[in-house]
Protein backbone atom coordinates (compact mmCIF):
# COMPACT_ATOMS: atom_id res chain seq x y z
CA UNK A 1 0.00 0.00 0.00
CA UNK A 2 1.32 3.24 -1.20
CA UNK A 3 1.08 6.85 1.19
CA UNK A 4 1.32 9.90 0.30
CA UNK A 5 2.65 12.88 2.08
CA UNK A 6 2.13 16.57 1.28
CA UNK A 7 5.26 18.94 1.84
CA UNK A 8 6.23 22.40 1.03
CA UNK A 9 8.22 21.74 -1.85
CA UNK A 10 6.05 18.34 -3.48
CA UNK A 11 4.28 15.03 -2.50
CA UNK A 12 6.48 12.34 -1.65
CA UNK A 13 4.92 8.87 -1.81
CA UNK A 14 6.12 5.57 -0.77
CA UNK A 15 5.48 2.16 1.09
CA UNK A 16 3.84 2.06 4.41
CA UNK A 17 5.96 -0.20 6.82
CA UNK A 18 9.03 -0.81 4.66
CA UNK A 19 11.26 -0.16 7.04
CA UNK A 20 9.44 -1.42 10.26
CA UNK A 21 9.90 -4.63 8.21
CA UNK A 22 13.53 -4.27 7.16
CA UNK A 23 14.06 -4.00 10.53
CA UNK A 24 11.75 -7.27 11.80
CA UNK A 25 9.98 -5.69 14.28
CA UNK A 26 7.00 -6.48 15.96
CA UNK A 27 3.42 -4.95 16.15
CA UNK A 28 4.19 -3.77 19.31
CA UNK A 29 7.58 -2.25 18.88
CA UNK A 30 8.05 1.89 18.25
CA UNK A 31 10.53 3.95 16.83
CA UNK A 32 11.53 7.08 17.99
CA UNK A 33 13.41 10.03 16.61
CA UNK A 34 16.77 9.38 18.97
CA UNK A 35 16.84 5.84 17.56
CA UNK A 36 16.58 6.55 14.60
CA UNK A 37 19.31 9.71 14.31
CA UNK A 38 21.37 6.93 15.64
CA UNK A 39 21.12 4.49 13.17
CA UNK A 40 21.42 7.39 10.54
CA UNK A 41 24.93 7.90 11.85
CA UNK A 42 26.12 4.06 11.01
CA UNK A 43 28.32 3.81 8.04
CA UNK A 44 27.05 1.81 4.88
CA UNK A 45 28.30 -1.72 5.00
CA UNK A 46 28.59 -1.63 8.90
CA UNK A 47 27.01 -4.18 11.15
CA UNK A 48 25.02 -2.94 13.60
CA UNK A 49 22.77 -4.56 16.68
CA UNK A 50 18.97 -3.07 16.75
CA UNK A 51 16.55 -4.18 19.19
CA UNK A 52 18.52 -7.34 20.24
CA UNK A 53 18.67 -7.98 16.13
CA UNK A 54 22.14 -8.09 14.02
CA UNK A 55 21.88 -5.87 10.55
CA UNK A 56 23.95 -4.56 8.29
CA UNK A 57 23.50 -1.07 7.09
CA UNK A 58 22.76 -0.77 3.45
CA UNK A 59 22.52 2.51 1.57
CA UNK A 60 18.38 1.45 1.11
CA UNK A 61 18.04 1.45 4.61
CA UNK A 62 19.44 3.75 5.45
CA UNK A 63 17.63 6.42 3.01
CA UNK A 64 14.43 4.72 4.58
CA UNK A 65 15.79 5.61 7.87
CA UNK A 66 16.26 9.48 6.75
CA UNK A 67 12.41 9.61 5.42
CA UNK A 68 11.41 8.39 9.13
CA UNK A 69 13.62 10.80 10.90
CA UNK A 70 11.97 13.30 8.50
CA UNK A 71 8.27 12.45 8.61
CA UNK A 72 8.53 12.32 12.26
CA UNK A 73 9.56 15.88 12.57
CA UNK A 74 6.58 16.84 10.07
CA UNK A 75 3.85 18.00 12.57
Amino acid sequence: MKEKVKTKTGTITFKKGTLRKQLKMKKGEKFTKSGLRKLSKIEDGTKFKFMNRDFKMTKLMKQRINLGITLMGMD
